[in-house]
């Protein structure tokens, strides 16, 4: 066969089209192999090649040969059991030689005819918990369209989105290492907003430069779809170019939520479900920290795992079509009063009334306080998820400090961009403060090295970050190390301080709720409810109250359950209204 296809130009010359992607089916019982390639053939054979192996050696020959010949594979789908080899590891050694591949198990229907194969479970348990697959799929259905086509159609999808030209809404261009272009980059991609980036030396950056006549002087700049150009614009009049509301449309809520984070947006779904007027005010990005999680794998209901964007981005669709209102790139500075009601100033002097308001700030990540590396903030030194920032580490040593799961999740994703990833931490094991599933996977992952009784001291890089310096806290010697970047996870704050004077708040800043309360605190007869603060009608949830779990299903709890005590104090608000015969009654 061909390596392409060949097409008739407007020339009339004969133009060789790249092959369409690989869809690759290996097991060792031609017939199996034949009828799901068939299937796959069926659905997919317009934009897919459809290929198929009878061996591990067979398999490995094949991808090797495409990855000379520049072929694209999109997926790899081979039986547990070969004649020559694991399972397991054929799609490992497949990834290596086509990184991003959908990696797929393929097992025996066993006696009970389920979708989980439990006399294979052992091995699909320890293939899922370490990472070394995308998902499985069990032999022997009977209908492709129920069993077959939704897994795989979400792994094309998932696939396409990081391998082939799609929609994009804006074409950015600036320097790659440039903190205010690395702060662009990273709001639209934790906000979901398609788009490419070209360096301002690359021939695609030059050229467009040239056409629409962009100020080098004035970078990074944002071309829109539509040809308009945003030279350095603030995250504001970005939202606006991008038809997001950066101002309420009313003066007064049932209900003001602050923080789109994963208590925010379950609070969201719940108050507009609910028939309250709900507005959620959100200064940066949906999902919070969480939406910066590459994967979070115990999260209910998802056994292949989700994305913490893609969890925030179908919360936020589900908030929105049930009629919740989202404000975005404005802080709220104070909380006072208007009224029976809350009134919430924004930074930029405005103000906007709610009868309830759920705080839902979350935490932000602890910085190291090294003046050196503070400098270089955006420039090889981030707080937070590798994000945006993990393809451009490709061949890179890269560091990852931190000993939690955010911490464990960045250097798995780091892990499949840079030629390594260390993971530093000041104890002295990944399980005191790491979910079990994420240590094995990390020890199984051979580009992670784990540094236990390591700090990061120092560091130095002209523009950019070049070196890091270590300490081993044990023996009290530093090292100087090569670093293009440094993901910096070790703990959170709150930066409640401008609560201070309305709420009560522990030691630490968290905010104090229900019968943790001092009874000083408390003005009123009755208890405070649920997750209350110490002003009536002000409850807090997620990582900002004191005492929560700190995981993205507690915050989701949260956030849920708060809304059943705002529905408490909405009724008797409005009997006090009915009373006193106030207006709004």
């Amino acid at each position: 066969m061909a390596d392409g296809r060949q097409s008739t130009g407007a020339e009339g010359t004969r133009a060789v089209e790249p092959r369409p992607p690989v869809l690759l089916v290996v097991g060792g019982d031609p017939q199996d192999v034949t009828t799901t390639a068939t299937v796959l053939e069926r659905r997919y054979g317009h934009d897919y090649r459809v290929a198929t192996a009878g061996s591990a050696a067979a398999v490995l020959a094949e991808l090797r040969a495409m990855a000379h010949r520049g072929e694209q594979v999109a997926l790899v789908a081979t039986d547990l059991h070969l004649p020559d080899a694991d399972g397991v590891d054929v799609l490992e050694q497949a990834a290596d030689l086509h990184p991003g591949i959908a990696r797929v198990l393929l097992f025996e229907m066993d006696d009970w005819h389920t979708r989980i194969p439990f006399r294979e479970l052992p091995e699909l348990q320890r293939a899922s918990a370490l990472g070394r697959i995308d998902f499985w799929m069990v032999k022997g259905w009977v209908d492709p369209e129920e069993w077959l086509y939704p897994q795989v159609q979400q792994a094309l999808s998932a696939w396409s989105r990081a391998h082939r030209p799609g929609h994009v809404v804006y074409r950015l261009i600036g320097e790659p290492w440039d903190p205010r272009s690395h702060d662009l980059r990273d709001s639209l991609t934790v906000n979901g907003v398609p788009f490419t980036f070209h360096p301002l030396h690359s021939d695609t950056g030059r050229q467009l430069v040239r056409e629409h006549q962009v100020d080098p002087g004035r970078l990074p700049a944002a071309l829109r779809h539509d040809g308009t150009v945003l030279q350095d614009p603030s995250m504001t009049e970005l939202a606006h170019s991008h038809g997001i509301l950066v101002r309420p449309t009313s003066g007064c809520y049932d209900l003001a939520v602050l923080g789109a984070g994963p208590a925010g947006l379950a609070a969201a779904v719940y108050g507009a479900s609910e028939g309250l007027r709900t507005l959620v005010l959100e200064v940066r990005a949906i999902g919070g920290q969480a939406g910066t999680s590459s994967m979070i794998r115990n999260y209910l209901g998802f056994p292949r795992g989700i994305g913490g964007g893609e969890l925030a981005h179908l919360a936020w669709q589900q908030a929105t079509l049930l009629g919740a209102e989202f404000v975005f790139t404005h802080r709220v500075t104070a909380l006072g009063s208007h009224g029976d009601q809350h009134a919430l100033v924004l930074d930029d002097g405005s103000r906007v009334d709610a009868d309830s308001v759920i705080v839902s700030t979350g935490v932000t990540y602890r910085r190291l306080g090294i003046p050196e590396l503070d400098r270089l903030v955006g420039a090889g030194v981030f707080y937070g998820a590798a994000g945006v920032m993990a393809p451009a580490t490709a061949g890179e040593d890269v560091y990852v400090v931190g000993g939690a799961n955010s911490a464990g999740q960045a250097a798995v994703h780091l892990a499949r961009y840079a030629a390594h990833v260390v993971l530093l931490l000041r104890g002295s094991s990944l399980a005191a403060g790491m979910s079990d599933y994420l240590v094995r996977q990390i020890e199984a992952t051979p580009n992670i090295v784990v540094r236990t009784r390591t700090e990061v001291v120092g560091g130095h890089g002209a523009g950019r970050l070049e070196t890091l310096t270590l300490r081993d806290v044990e023996h009290q010697r530093t090292q100087v190390v090569p670093a293009v970047a440094v993901f910096v996870m070790i703990g959170a704050e709150p930066h409640t301080e401008w609560l201070a004077p309305a709420l009560s708040l522990d030691e630490r800043g968290y905010i104090v709720t229900g019968r943790d309360l001092p009874p000083a605190q408390w003005a009123l007869s009755r208890e405070p409810y649920p997750f209350e603060t110490s002003r009536p009608g002000v409850f807090a949830a997620g990582d900002v109250r004191r005492g929560s779990v700190k995981r993205v299903a507690g915050a989701v709890g949260e956030g849920s359950v708060t809304v059943g005590s705002v529905h408490r104090y909405l009724t008797g608000l409005a009997a006090s209204r009915a009373t006193a015969g106030a207006p709004g009654a």
